[in-house]
């Protein structure tokens, strides 16, 4: 995993030397002995990580990260500090600063690279929904920022069968307004995890029922652990199995004995960015399900239906599908003698009878004004087309709005048979005959159903469109 690794170091020949190794794994690195030029640095090369001591003579860790958090093109980068300190109390304040992670030298490697692993693996995920979100943004929607993440209610489920230890870690969390549960061994795990759900879990690699890597392994391959942080608690000889745990795709690592502060920040870090995460995601699904829903149907719209078909047209194991074009009759006039919100519940009736008429794998879009589109998939036969057509346009015939306003509806199709698809455009050339077929429908008096094949003999050129 090659990544952008900035290494903040006053002593040059420690930033060679970590320099040196970094290149090793095929990192991109840049070195500054400086601190005072962190931020203008990372601000202009923009790295995946920052590797920052604690003790510089200019601007000390704690400062350069405070500042990095403060600036908006910098608040992102994660931030692992190495230092010589040791006590709890500094590993405290280098993560109350704002740092991932609080090493000390002499610097472990394996577990500086695991632990980079990790950050990087997340750090990627988090840059593809904030590109997301910026889309989202650029379509005029506000997406939640880092700040805007409210201190909600969180659950924590501790994975320990040290009776004293859990307690103790139970305590603090209790006193910190954190719901708790407690899992003795995997079994207890998966079962609580399949009924409820947690925005944390921690770890021990010390449970002496089970294994503690397949217990990691088996949060991240199932789909109701898949995104929840986790926490690993390890004794300090434990070393490889923390390394190996986090390659397996643990979140954190607090390193025992337990420091209460140290407990609550890592706690509340990997919390917080989950809070962050979800809300993300839900914003950017919003954002999503703006961009392709139509606002008065609740169906697909336009955009969704043109990327929709290129893509099914691209695959050629689809096997075939149809097409139908719908268009209420006389619209206008409904709109104009009733009034445009009669209008609006016409069309919501319509989609309501589309969407009860139609398997839920099949698409419908409202294709614009008073026009639907469904893409029905497996359909290969015109004759079947035709029957599903009929009944769709039998049932819309039935409908009355506001108990007295009939609404009729003519409507073309087509099949994306194999030779179909095998033309230029397949996707815009599908939608020509549909519309063609459509046009004869209308031409043909209206409220009524025509297919592509009864009439294509008199399809002038159906890569212009152009009708006889």
């Amino acid at each position: 995993m090659t990544a952008r690794v900035l290494v903040v170091d006053d002593i040059a020949p420690n930033a060679r030397l970590l320099e040196a190794r970094l290149l090793q794994e095929y990192y991109d690195v840049k070195t500054v002995t400086d601190s005072r030029e962190t931020v203008a640095v990372a601000r202009a090369w923009q790295p995946d990580v920052i590797l920052l001591d604690v003790l510089m003579p200019t601007m000390s860790g704690y400062e350069v990260c405070n500042a990095l958090r403060e600036g908006g093109a910098t608040a992102h980068i994660p931030v692992v500090m190495i230092t010589g300190l040791e006590k709890p109390a500094e590993r405290a304040k280098g993560l109350r600063s704002g740092a991932d992670e609080f090493l000390t030298k002499p610097v472990d490697y394996d577990l500086l690279l695991a632990r980079l692993r990790g950050i990087l693996r997340l750090k990627r995920l988090m840059d593809e929904w904030r590109v997301r979100g910026a889309a989202a943004t650029a379509l005029g929607l506000r997406v939640a920022q880092p700040s805007d993440v409210p201190n909600g209610f969180a659950r924590v489920l501790i994975a320990d069968d040290l009776a004293a230890r859990t307690a103790t870690i139970e305590a603090c969390l209790r006193d910190a307004g954190l719901g708790v549960s407690v899992a003795s061994d995997e079994a207890a795990l998966l079962a609580q995890t399949a009924t409820g759900r947690f925005d944390l879990i921690l770890i021990s690699l010390s449970l002496l029922d089970g294994d503690p890597l397949r217990l990691v392994a088996r949060c991240r391959a199932r789909a109701e652990t898949r995104e929840t942080p986790l926490l690993l608690i390890a004794e300090p000889d434990e070393r490889d199995l923390m390394i190996a745990a986090l390659d397996l795709g643990a979140n954190d690592c607090l390193v025992l004995p337990l420091d209460p502060d140290e407990l609550m920040l890592r706690v509340n870090n990997q919390i917080q960015r989950k809070f962050y995460e979800d809300t993300l995601r839900d914003d950017v699904g919003t954002a999503l399900r703006l961009a392709v829903i139509d606002p008065l149907t609740q169906l697909y719209n336009r955009r969704y239906l043109n990327s929709h078909l290129e893509r099914l047209c691209e695959d050629t194991a689809i096997g075939g599908f149809g097409l139908f074009m719908i268009d209420l009759d006389h619209f206008k006039a409904i709109n104009d003698h009733h009034g445009h919100a009669v209008g609006d519940k016409a069309l919501q009736g319509v989609a309501d009878i589309l969407r009860q008429n139609l398997r839920p794998s099949d698409l419908i879009v409202r294709y614009g004004g008073e026009e639907f589109v469904i893409v029905i998939g497996g359909l290969s036969d015109e004759a079947a087309g035709l029957v599903i057509a009929e009944k769709i346009r039998l049932t819309i015939e039935e409908m009355t709005v506001d108990r007295a306003i009939r609404v009729t509806a003519s409507i073309g199709l087509t099949i994306a048979d194999a030779a179909a698809l095998q033309l230029t455009d397949a996707a815009d050339s599908l939608l020509e005959r549909a519309d063609f077929a459509l046009y004869e429908a209308k031409r043909a008096g209206r409220n009524c159903v025509v297919a592509f094949g009864q009439v294509s003999g008199r399809v002038v050129s159906l890569q212009s469109g152009a009708r006889s």
